[in-house]
């Protein structure tokens, strides 16, 4: 009994010492690619994003949490309609969420409330025709999206600081894509 108790202990030592040392060195290396100080995203990958404005409505609600998987774009490709988390820069320490409309060397014109790329009507069943009835949600003249850059909307098209009001996102500011809903 006395030798089972013995090895039990020194994993159990083992697994106090290893457990945290592990933990720190991935903290540190950052293997996701993650710009944000928050363990759960360097260590695990994901984070945790509860949503504090009503740009998103319809579909995500003020309140609502939401699981993002960090760095995903440190190895994919930003695709239209992905909804992500991103860093304004006019805005240091906050943490946005919106969608990808425009990409790289596209042209983002709003007709009549419809959003255009490159001429062509985009489908957006996201978008409740109700939350599209201000002049900047019906009117946007055509833009070019530079190179490394995307014109993210909310999907509250009266009632989001996007790529309307401010400048296009720089693709090393998409921090996560939205993966999951907790409720």
């Amino acid at each position: 009994m006395s030798r089972l108790r013995r090895s039990l202990v020194r994993v159990l030592m083992v697994l106090v010492f290893l457990v945290p040392t592990v933990l720190v060195v991935m903290y540190a290396s950052n293997p996701f690619g993650v710009r944000s100080m928050d363990p759960r995203q360097r260590v695990l990958g994901h984070g945790l994003y509860r949503v504090p404005s009503s740009s998103m409505l319809p579909g995500i609600v003020p309140g609502q949490v939401l699981v993002t998987r960090a760095g995903y774009y440190t190895r994919h490709a930003p695709q239209r309609g992905d909804v992500v988390s991103l860093l304004p820069p006019e805005r240091e320490g906050d943490v946005w969420l919106q969608r990808i409309v425009g990409l790289p060397g596209e042209t983002v014109g709003i007709i009549e409330g419809r959003v255009y790329i490159d001429g062509v009507a985009l489908e957006e069943p996201y978008v409740a025709r109700e939350n599209v009835r201000t002049d900047y949600a019906l009117t946007f003249a055509p833009v070019r999206v530079p190179e490394g850059h995307y014109f993210m909307m909310g999907d509250n098209r009266d009632n989001s600081l996007d790529s309307r009001l401010q400048s296009m996102t720089r693709r090393e500011d998409i921090t996560g894509k939205v993966v999951a809903r907790l409720r």
